[in-house]
């Protein structure tokens, strides 16, 4: 989670087009954390798309800078959004098929604070936990190609502020280079001439933080949300 994409939401709640850039950035992530609640494939032709969406929107209009993180708070909204929308259906007698552990979870936080609504947040939120732990370990599955595992990184990331800035600018040159990527892909080795040649950033850089980049671009390329967050400033400009 970067401050960026905390400012962008808080800049969307006021612009048609960069709330529709926020929504069409994320729509994977609101996706996930549906089918997380539902615990079960969510697609965009089902009710619990519109229902989240429109949580996520309105996560946009009621955000601030000081609640913390936007996705996470995003996410929280979506899912507190899920969970009425099954108890009314619960309610309703409608037959639509609802997941027993969402039907468990009767009143608001407010008026149950310690019951079964919570219990279904909570339920929710080591569903993600665990799609973090499948994100790791598909992550290693793919590195291993590269001649590395996701668990080799811990501890090579880079620590000072001009490296991690010339990193950043190694991985969003590879990003902005589909013939880089594929080459990359391709050949399962860094591009380093051609990123040097370029970014600017020095053979020496690269060669040092040769791994942790071919991870990084590898991981924001990919469907890695979760690890992508931890990633994400890479792919911003920095002044």
């Amino acid at each position: 989670m970067t401050a960026s994409v905390n400012q962008l939401a808080c800049t969307a709640a006021g612009n048609v087009r960069v709330r529709e850039e926020l929504i069409e950035g994320n729509e994977q992530l609101i996706l996930r954390t549906a089918s997380r609640v539902c615990r079960r494939y969510v697609s965009k032709s089902d009710d619990e798309w519109s229902v989240a969406l429109e949580a996520f929107s309105r996560a946009v209009d009621v955000y601030r800078e000081d609640r913390g993180d936007f996705l996470p708070f995003a996410q929280m909204l979506i899912r507190r959004a899920l969970v009425d929308h099954f108890r009314t259906l619960r309610h309703s007698g409608s037959e639509v098929p609802v997941p027993p552990h969402v039907l468990a979870g009767e009143g608001t936080p407010e008026e149950d604070p310690e019951g079964a609504y919570l219990a279904v947040v909570r339920q929710s939120q080591a569903a993600e936990d665990r799609s973090a732990r499948e994100e790791i370990e598909a992550a290693n599955e793919l590195l291993q190609g590269y001649g590395f595992r996701f668990y080799d990184l811990a501890g090579r990331a880079p620590a000072q502020a001009r490296t991690k800035a010339d990193c950043a600018c190694a991985v969003r040159w590879l990003l902005a280079n589909p013939e880089a990527m594929a080459r990359l892909k391709r050949e399962k080795k860094l591009p380093i001439r051609a990123i040097t040649a370029g970014s600017g950033v020095s053979r020496k850089t690269l060669d040092r933080y040769r791994n942790y980049l071919i991870m990084a671009a590898l991981i924001l390329d990919g469907d890695f949300p979760l690890i992508a967050r931890y990633l994400n400033d890479m792919k911003e400009e920095r002044t």
